[in-house]
C-alpha cells in the first residue's frame, strides 16, 4: 500500500494501527490546554551541542518548525538531526505525529515505554536493540530525533534531555 497523504482512508488506517483514539488529545499532566510557545534548543548545554539550526516552512497545524543538527552526547559518535514542531495545540501535535509516522516504512513503530524510554505524552521509537530514531509529543511540541551517526548510536539520552527542557519551560510558565 503506498502512502498517498491525501487519502483519508489510509490516514484513518494508520491512526487505527497506532491506537490513536487511546492517546490523542491526552497529556500526562491531564490537561489538553497546555501550549508551549517559543521553545528552542539551547546552543550549548551539558548534554546538547547545536551545530546548525534551520527554520522550515510550518504546515497548517504548526506555528513554527525548526530542524537542528546537533552533536551526539556520546563522544565521537556523530550527529543527531532533530526537528521541533511547535504546533498550535495538543491535538495538532498528535495529528502531526501521525503525519510523521506515515512517512516511515515500518508498518508500526514500537512504543518507547516498551523499550525502556519514558519521554513525552506519547512516544514511538525505532525497531532493533537501540532507538536510532524517536518521535514524541509533549504538550503541543512534537519532536523527531534521528541518529545521523555512522554506527548504531542510540538517541534515548538526547530525547530525555529535550523532554526535560520542554517540561522545564512548562513549569516556568505555569503559576504556582
Amino acid at each position: 500500500m503506498s502512502a498517498n497523504f491525501s487519502d483519508e482512508g489510509y490516514r484513518e488506517a494508520v491512526k487505527q494501527n497506532y491506537e490513536f483514539s487511546e492517546w490523542a488529545g491526552h497529556t500526562k499532566e491531564g490537561t489538553r490546554d497546555v501550549r508551549i510557545s517559543g521553545f528552542v534548543l539551547p546552543t550549548r548545554g551539558e548534554k546538547l551541542a547545536v551545530v546548525e539550526a534551520e527554520d522550515l516552512t510550518p504546515g497548517s497545524r504548526q506555528n513554527r518548525v525548526t530542524r537542528y543538527i546537533c552533536l551526539s552526547p556520546q563522544e565521537n559518535s556523530g550527529r543527531i538531526i532533530t526537528t521541533i514542531f511547535e504546533c498550535k495545540s495538543v491535538d495538532d501535535a498528535h495529528e502531526t505525529l501521525i503525519d510523521i509516522v506515515m512517512t516511515y516504512m515500518a508498518r508500526k513503530l514500537p512504543r518507547c515505554e516498551a523499550k525502556g524510554l519514558a519521554v513525552g505524552d506519547i512516544c514511538f521509537g525505532s525497531h532493533g536493540e537501540v532507538n536510532l530514531s524517536v518521535i514524541f509529543a509533549r504538550f503541543n511540541i512534537l519532536v523527531e530525533i534521528k541518529s545521523a551517526a555512522l554506527g548504531p548510536t542510540p538517541v534515548d539520552e538526547f530525547a530525555r534531555t529535550i523532554d526535560a527542557l520542554i517540561l522545564s519551560q512548562f513549569r516556568s510558565q505555569t503559576p504556582g
